[in-house]
């Protein structure tokens, strides 16, 4: 299935993110937690895929004055077709997230990978105005989480790599049920 997207500019988040909100009736969030390997995993209540993540913000905040960066950026993403499709290949991803108290815990996600040609335009049109080569995240579509309720960013090929625990077949999930506390 292929989901076309006639958005306006998003704009950036609080958290100086920039993502693309998949509409409810294109492809709903899931509805209830499940258990999948002995984890309890929480729904996401909104879809999105992350074009830009914090850390990448961060450095397009810090790189291009303002109103630079809101109109070059704009323009990047106003040129792209965005579309995405799906591929129903499931993820199980597991970090360790280091938060800057010392304190660190072990987050969870079960992603769907997506099809979308626009990402790598995309970040190369970011990596010109960085002036250098950027890594095109992995266009995914964080599902249920545990740990995090946020979800993990994953911004490159070898992140997910690295994270990535195994796949998941969508049978899984079907059979999923809730953990009983």
């Amino acid at each position: 299935m292929t989901i076309r997207f006639d958005i306006d500019w998003p704009g950036w988040s609080d958290e100086q993110t920039l993502v693309l909100p998949i509409p409810v009736d294109a492809w709903a969030p899931p509805h209830a937690p499940i258990a999948l390997d002995g984890i309890e995993f929480e729904p996401r209540d909104e879809l999105h895929v992350t074009l830009a993540g914090r850390a990448l913000g961060r450095q397009l905040h810090a790189s291009l004055g303002e109103r630079f960066r809101n109109c070059a950026v704009r323009a990047a993403f106003e040129a792209q077709d965005w579309r995405l499709e799906r591929t129903h290949e499931l993820l199980r991803l597991r970090k360790v997230v280091r938060y800057k108290s010392g304190e660190e815990r072990i987050s969870h996600a079960l992603i769907e990978q997506v099809r979308m040609p626009a990402m790598a335009r995309f970040h190369q049109a970011l990596g010109d105005l960085l002036g250098r080569k950027l890594p095109v995240p992995p266009p995914h579509v964080t599902l249920y989480t545990h740990g995090r309720i946020r979800g993990i960013g994953v911004p490159s090929p070898a992140k997910l790599r690295a994270w990535t625990v195994r796949a998941v077949d969508s049978r899984e999930l079907e059979a999923a049920v809730p953990m009983m506390s």
